[in-house]
């Protein structure tokens, strides 16, 4: 077997990569096999599976995928992703999602890659790369959280706008972008890789959640837009600002002018209604 720590009880997981261990690493062709991904996974996970090669073999073990993953479980739909190196495929029992990522040595070396787990590693090229990504850290990127948050206020105006005109399609899109926002505000300050809504159950704590939970909006009015805007404003006052003005990057003036001009045209709006 080659176990895998998060899926210890999840077995046809634990099955299916062992299967696709064995099969891989009869390819002469795949110089390293690892598991990466989220910590913690349950029976909806999917796998993602790095395939290490050269680049003289990349082409072919791309235009063999069907053939090698044919030989690991029965396919029930295939697709290249938006990135050329990787290959997803879905498999028939139970519907695990399965993710090839051929990769050209020499790998980029990532601070996430020091919690992959190391399943084929003949030439010790995933070794070395757990190694140095335990030397690698994510700093916070200060210039590009200032930027980020910059633009989290003049986007005020443009919101606003598209109230003010009933465009409420686009001002719906604009409160998402909003929740995005928020999102990419605690990756960024727990510098973790940026991931969206992704398993933001397990990011953040309860009361973070029911309130970005209030943030949807629960029909398409500009009443309830409003009021998801002023629910994130409370978002980011509450669990945000401070750890923000810490780093000396919340643009108090700016922020301070934005959100008057929100609440005065919020309210001229709404006494139209």
């Amino acid at each position: 077997m080659y176990p895998v720590e998060k899926f210890t009880n999840l077995p046809k997981h634990q099955a299916l990569i062992d299967k696709a261990v064995e099969v891989l690493k009869e390819d002469p062709r795949v110089k390293g096999i690892y598991i990466s991904g989220s910590k913690k996974a349950d029976e909806f996970s999917d796998i993602d599976c790095g395939i290490l090669c050269t680049k003289e073999d990349f082409d072919s073990l791309k235009k063999n995928r069907l053939v090698t993953a044919k030989k690991i479980g029965a396919i029930k739909a295939e697709s290249m992703s938006g990135f050329p190196s990787v290959y997803v495929v879905f498999y028939e029992q139970d519907e695990i999602k399965f993710d090839f990522s051929w990769e050209i040595l020499p790998k980029e070396i990532r601070p996430d890659y020091a919690y992959v787990t190391n399943l084929y590693d003949p030439e010790g090229h995933i070794a070395a790369m757990i190694e140095k990504a335990w030397k690698l850290d994510w700093d916070i990127n200060e210039a590009e959280l200032g930027h980020y948050i910059k633009h989290f206020h003049i986007g005020i105006s443009y919101t606003v706008l598209k109230l003010a005109r009933g465009e409420l399609w686009d001002a719906y899109d604009c409160v998402d972008y909003y929740r995005k926002y928020l999102v990419k505000f605690e990756d960024m300050l727990a510098q973790r890789k940026p991931e969206n809504y992704r398993r933001l159950e397990q990011k953040l704590n309860e009361k973070q959640i029911k309130l970005l939970e209030k943030a949807i909006p629960k029909d398409l009015s500009k009443i309830e837009l409003f009021r998801a805007m002023d629910i994130i404003f409370e978002y980011f006052d509450t669990f945000l600002k401070e750890r923000i003005r810490i780093l000396n990057l919340y643009p108090d003036k700016d922020a301070k002018n934005m959100l008057e001009y929100y609440h005065r045209k919020k309210k001229e709006i709404l006494d139209l209604i």
